[in-house]
């Protein structure tokens, strides 16, 4: 639902093509994707810097 809010701000006047439609999908996909591996990756780093911290 909120991807096709975007697709419809996006392309409101001019029809894109659907290899373009599917090229910004992936990317939006591939962008979510970094965002939350990221937050994980940074909250185990933070989790294991914390419990080296207490018990060093």
């Amino acid at each position: 639902m909120l991807l096709q809010g975007i697709k419809g701000l996006i392309f409101k006047k001019k029809r894109g093509s659907p290899i373009l439609e599917e090229i910004l999908l992936i990317g939006v996909a591939i962008l979510i994707f970094a965002i939350i591996f990221g937050i994980i990756f940074s909250l185990i780093d933070w989790s294991t810097t914390s419990f080296d911290n207490l018990f060093g």
